[in-house]
């Protein structure tokens, strides 16, 4: 994958809408334990209006207007009517954005150059339109319970726990067994290609290799695999989901309760508080302490180095660099940071976690949900204040500037107040996406 490619989050559908489970053995599951926060994407029963900032050179940010927008604005209604409320949960791509709505239905806006937005179409769109029901069926895409979006790639995982995806397919991605795909949405098939994929309650985009977290606790994998991504112990890339092979490549990895995935690697949080990582590792974001790619996965080491990293509730993923969500409420990130987005007041690569800093002090804290976007970095804290750092310049910091910032920093409204309460967010490639409580 190229520069400029990073990805969102995980994905889990928060436990009123959809259990995600874990396995501890075969035969038996169990629920993700009860202090993980609600993950990215993931559609709550809460709903607010949607804020956008950043570039908007295709309409990404859901409004006519300029090009780079510095300051968080209101996105438009679906068909451009009023604005964007009563939604669920967000996310972005890298020049589109993706919104629940009541009904669990799914709107997109920005680029359509390969069906990004599911409409049918390759035009572009400025405003909110609904994204079609998969596999040529008539109506909308319904029931959807998280969303995911990377490049030029959107996925949806429904309340059924089957996954849908339309977008780009030129490395298998869409999981239908094919290098190619339809213009509308399709339903990604199982390992033997004979029926749906089904049991899944995790999603998370990359646009080119893509995961999803099944009922078991155990992680598939599809799409691009030349740096190792997939996870299966191969370089060869894959049309159909294949299972992610477990730690220093024995058996199967499970007990997985979070995933992440970002340019050309993966993250998977486990049930006791490690994560494993696997894939590409020019810039160190395997967090291993190396700059060796691995083809299977292996465990992210501590802060500076020592043991290994653990207490950890949420994990975020983006093109260079990763972020881990400690039970503490503190932010540790690893990887590239030549725009400062491991928010450690430095701009110094990491190949181990480092502390994510606070504006005026040496921790973050209070942090509630994190989120990585291209170079940059979001946080929700407890109590709805939004912080962003990294790279600027392109406004999607939202802070009314294009100045980067290595520690993270406050937002600003259109009209120049502070926001309000965030509930959740979408780190788009160069956009950010806010959903505000009401």
């Amino acid at each position: 994958m190229t520069a400029g490619r990073r990805s969102l989050v995980a994905l889990l559908a928060v436990p009123m809408v959809l259990a995600a489970a874990c396995s501890r053995s075969a035969s038996t599951t169990a629920a993700p334990p009860s202090s993980l926060p609600p993950a990215a994407g993931s559609a709550g029963e809460r709903t607010g209006v949607v804020w956008t900032s950043g570039l908007n050179d295709h309409g990404q940010l859901g409004r006519p207007g300029p090009v780079i927008d510095l300051k968080l604005a209101p996105v438009a209604g679906v068909g451009g009517r009023g604005r964007l409320d009563r939604v669920h949960a967000v996310a972005g791509g890298a020049r589109h954005s993706l919104a629940v709505i009541d009904g669990g239905k799914v709107v997109a806006w920005g680029a359509n150059d390969h069906g990004q937005l599911g409409d049918g179409s390759r035009e572009d769109r400025h405003v909110p339109v609904p994204v079609r029901a998969p596999d040529g069926r008539p109506g909308d895409l319904d029931d959807v319970v998280a969303i995911s979006a990377n490049n030029a790639f959107s996925m949806a995982l429904r309340r059924d726990g089957t996954v849908v995806t339309w977008g780009d397919g030129s490395s298998g991605q869409r999981g239908i067994g094919e290098r190619t795909g339809p213009l509308g949405p399709t339903t990604v098939r199982s390992p033997d290609g004979r029926r749906p994929l089904g049991g899944v309650t995790a999603i998370a985009a990359d646009g080119h290799t893509e995961l999803v977290l099944r009922r078991n606790g155990q992680v598939l994998a599809w799409g691009a695999n030349a740096y190792g991504m997939v996870g299966d112990g191969t370089r060869e890339n894959r049309s159909l989901p294949v299972p992610v092979r477990g730690l220093n490549g024995s058996g199967r990895l499970g007990n997985v309760t979070r995933i992440a995935i970002g340019g050309q690697y993966g993250l998977a949080l486990l049930r006791d508080g490690r994560v494993a990582s696997w894939g590409y590792n020019d810039l160190g974001q395997l967090g291993d302490g190396s700059r060796r790619e691995r083809l299977t996965p292996g465990l992210v080491a501590g802060v500076h180095g020592k043991g290994f990293l653990g207490g950890v509730t949420g994990i975020s993923a983006a093109e260079k660099h990763g972020y881990a969500l400690r039970k503490d409420g503190t932010v540790v990130a690893w990887g590239n940071n030549t725009a400062g987005q491991l928010g450690d007041g430095t701009v110094e690569l990491r190949t181990t976690p480092v502390t994510v800093a606070a504006g005026h002090g040496p921790k973050l804290r209070g942090v509630a949900q994190v989120y990585a976007g291209e170079a940059y970095g979001a946080a929700i804290l407890t109590d709805g204040t939004p912080l962003t750092w990294g790279a600027g310049g392109s406004g999607q910091l939202g802070s009314g500037n294009r100045v980067p910032r290595s520690r993270p920093g406050t937002l600003v409204m259109a009209h120049g107040a502070a926001p309000g309460k965030a509930l959740s967010a979408g780190a788009g490639e160069r956009h950010l996406i806010l959903l505000m409580s009401s």
